[in-house]
């Protein structure tokens, strides 16, 4: 392994080595300054196809498309990411997704690289995207309502004639929505009382078995969509939510992470997954940066 990191580092000082036009620049960049990197391995069978033939096919009903989806998806990373996986495992720390058909690996190093890059069936290896969040500007804090029959924008957008008009097609009670953010207070007196509960939580970072928002963000565009005492446009959805950002910034593997989880929800271990507890809305109050194709 030795020889290899030096035959690699070589090839590095020389231009791009064997492979190497499957390793991002920017990545290859980061292996010159650091001893390791978080990257994405992406395969050359992608998800295209298999999406495509579940567009393709007629279903009695959205659970039915959902779990054919989920489960198309899944056997598809099962056998396309089968060779990659067992070279991993017990080496170093990664995550399988099946909603892109790809492997996060934290802390690859350069000799590692260089053996993914090797894999007939590796299409291209990229360094994680790290996305910064804005500082957050306190204000003052208002206690009170003083006019609890809804905001200014809930009233503008006539929000609760849309209810109303929304209400002679289905019940308010089969509306989930759901935020990939910083995360949802779920103690929050605007949200309390409408948390989906179980299979509406998911925590990539540290796995919380609760809703919780050190941020804030999530909190607040969770309270816009349906929070109660009327600062949402839909208090009587339910919500959930997933934490796709940490305190300050977003990494894409949680983000991913979160994208499966909004497609067919887990309990908060990730465990028994329920693609019929699916959200009908997700809200992403996040972004990239330019040329960023991933997140879309």
């Amino acid at each position: 392994m030795k020889l290899l990191l030096v035959l690699a580092l070589v090839a590095l000082a020389q231009g791009r080595p064997e492979n190497g036009d499957k390793i991002d620049y920017r990545l290859l960049r980061a292996a010159k300054q650091a001893e390791t990197a978080d990257i994405f391995v992406t395969f050359q069978e992608s998800t295209a196809e298999t999406l495509q033939a579940i567009d393709d096919t007629r279903f009695d009903t959205r659970e039915d498309r959902l779990d054919a989806m989920n489960s198309a998806l899944v056997r598809l990373a099962g056998r396309v990411q089968s060779n990659v996986l067992s070279y991993l495992q017990g080496r170093f720390e990664f995550k399988s997704l099946w909603i892109t058909n790809q492997v996060y690996v934290k802390g690859a190093t350069m000799d590692l690289i260089m053996v993914l890059a090797s894999f007939n069936e590796v299409k291209s290896l990229e360094l994680e995207e790290i996305i910064e969040l804005d500082t957050i500007v306190e204000g003052p804090i208002l206690r009170g309502r003083q006019d609890p029959s809804g905001e200014w924008g809930v009233k503008k957008i006539q929000a609760a004639e849309a209810r109303e008009l929304l209400g002679t097609s289905t019940k308010a009670s089969q509306i989930v929505v759901s935020t990939i953010d910083t995360g949802a207070r779920h103690t929050h007196e605007a949200l309390r009382a409408n948390w989906f509960g179980d299979y509406g939580w998911f925590d990539p970072y540290d796995a919380n078995a609760l809703p919780m928002d050190i941020n804030g963000h999530g909190t607040h565009t969770t309270g816009t969509i349906c929070g109660a005492g009327g600062i949402g446009v839909y208090p009587d959805a339910k919500w959930t939510s997933c934490r796709g950002c940490a305190t300050s910034s977003c990494a894409q593997n949680a983000l991913l992470a979160c994208a499966q989880f909004i497609t067919c929800p887990t309990r908060p271990d990730g465990s028994a997954p329920d693609c019929s507890k699916a959200p009908h809305l997700v809200s992403n109050s996040w972004g990239g940066g330019r040329g960023a194709t991933w997140s879309v």
